[in-house]
């Protein structure tokens, strides 16, 4: 009979992209609402009320965006809820009702940018079935003219080389419009002809001949335009009309939600049903670690992602099995995480933290406090089960080692898994991360694995990795 330490130095994220046996022990098949960011294993932070009160609910509808206009001297929250738009005093703390739609898209989805027209701090709102909506930090209206060629219902809006572009007209799927370069007395409300100045005149270009393959949404880097159809990629490179390209680059795409997509580092990224995906500038193509959160891919839906940035972290949404996931993925250390427990509507970047908005219909700051907003949070993870590639040995479970710490008085509950034998342990952690903490097990089996998690909501914190000691023999010893 031999003895064999289990080591695990640090803790690193998800990975699902092969079989257990060949994860490494680093990383987990199966995590939920666990933080990792300093290789550390802990309960990961909830989060809080950004503002006192929740979104009147005024429909069954739930949130469908949520943005924060700014201006020089102000911020003003704004959600758009079953067509009609809130906007957020905080003189009183009350939402009011600012805005209704007259038409509300069967799909909710909004673009919206802020920009300025002139010299007003403008956001504009488009949905695809209403004419562009304009607001200046104090009242909303109809954006462009008919003079302007403008007046259109467009669904997706960026801004390129000073010009605003614009797609998702359904009478005209494959069309991209773009409006005249800003300057003298021309604004991006224009979207018109200039038979003197060509080189500043607005206008449209037809992306693609097919009805089938229509738009989808499009994203702006600095040099190129982005634009995503039902199943192609294309892009704008150029900075007037006498020398825009479109070009094709990808054949074969799956879709791309409009709300799916976020720029970081002039990097476009977005999510399909196959997983975190992104456009360096040349190809447009899954990231190579995409399948480390297969499992979570495999069968949800995408249709309804929402994605933001928040610093060094990228966050999408998806929905599996009925329940909303928030996935994290960290843009510097390139590894994945994944959140659940609450509803998701809507998620935006807002001074380098996430705000999300929830099942309350509250905004959420992400990473503060220890609950979701009062609700425990329910958290695991779960090492790789392992046959430490000597299938014909007995693994006996010894002895775990564990350095950490417990906030308060609450349990870490440890399973053991050998072979098909599973016991679970609770086990206050030391209150000094200077302490290792000593728990004998039992059971073996030919393959093992550990699941530790937290209990009634609690908080712990696993420092320096794990050893677990067992012995290793033949069934002859």
């Amino acid at each position: 009979m031999a003895g064999y330490t289990y080591k695990i130095e640090s803790f690193a994220g998800l990975d699902q992209s092969r079989g257990e046996n060949l994860i490494s022990p680093a990383f987990s098949p199966d995590a939920m609402n666990m933080d990792v960011s300093e290789g550390s294993l802990a309960v990961t932070k909830g989060f809080s009320k950004l503002l006192p009160a929740p979104v009147p609910r005024e429909s069954t509808s739930g949130i469908d965006c949520v943005r924060f206009f700014r201006g020089a001297d102000k911020e003003i929250p704004l959600a758009i809820s079953g067509g009609f738009i809130y906007t957020y005093d905080a003189s009183d703390g009350e939402w009011t009702r600012a805005y209704s739609y007259s038409l509300v898209p069967e799909r909710r989805h909004y673009s919206v940018l802020m920009t300025r027209i002139g010299m007003t701090d403008t956001m504009l709102i488009a949905d695809g079935v209403n004419r562009i909506l304009k607001f200046d930090g104090e009242s909303f209206s109809d954006f462009g003219s008919s003079a302007g060629c403008s007046d259109i219902a467009v669904g997706y809006i960026a801004m390129y080389r000073g010009r605003l572009f614009a797609s998702g007209d359904h009478e005209n799927p494959n069309r991209l419009y773009y409006s005249k370069l800003p300057g003298d007395s021309r604004t991006i409300e224009d979207w018109g002809y200039d038979e003197d100045s060509p080189s500043v005149e607005g206008g449209h270009i037809e992306i693609g001949t097919t009805s089938g393959d229509p738009v989808t949404a499009i994203c702006a880097i600095s040099n190129q335009l982005l634009i995503f159809k039902k199943s192609s990629v294309w892009r704008l490179i150029g900075d007037r009309p006498g020398n825009f390209t479109v070009e094709r680059i990808k054949n074969d795409s799956t879709p791309v939600a409009d709300t799916a997509t976020a720029v970081w580092r002039d990097i476009i990224y977005y999510v399909t049903d196959g997983g975190l995906c992104c456009f360096n500038g040349v190809d447009a193509a899954p990231m190579p670690d995409a399948r480390m959160i297969k499992r979570i891919m495999e069968g949800a839906d995408t249709t309804d992602s929402r994605m933001a940035t928040a610093g060094d972290r990228l966050y999408f949404t998806v929905k599996k099995g009925g329940e909303s996931r928030l996935v994290e993925y960290d843009l510097v250390q390139r590894r994945y995480m994944q959140y659940g427990g609450f509803l998701t509507y809507d998620i935006v970047g807002r001074d380098g933290s996430l705000i999300i908005t929830n099942g309350a219909r509250c905004l959420e700051k992400w990473g503060v406090g220890d609950s979701f907003d009062g609700q425990p949070i329910e958290a695991w993870w779960r090492t790789p089960l392992t046959d430490l590639y000597d299938k014909a040995a007995i693994k006996s479970l010894r002895e775990l080692y564990l350095r950490g710490t417990t906030h308060g008085s609450a349990m870490t509950v440890i399973e053991t898994r050998a072979g098909r034998l599973r016991d679970e342990y609770r086990v206050l952690l030391p209150e000094d991360e200077s302490e290792v903490l000593e728990v004998p097990l039992k059971n073996e089996g030919r393959t093992f694995s550990l699941r530790i998690s937290n209990e009634a909501g609690g908080r712990f914190t696993i420092e320096g990795g794990l050893e677990l000691d067992l012995s290793v023999r033949r069934r002859t010893e």
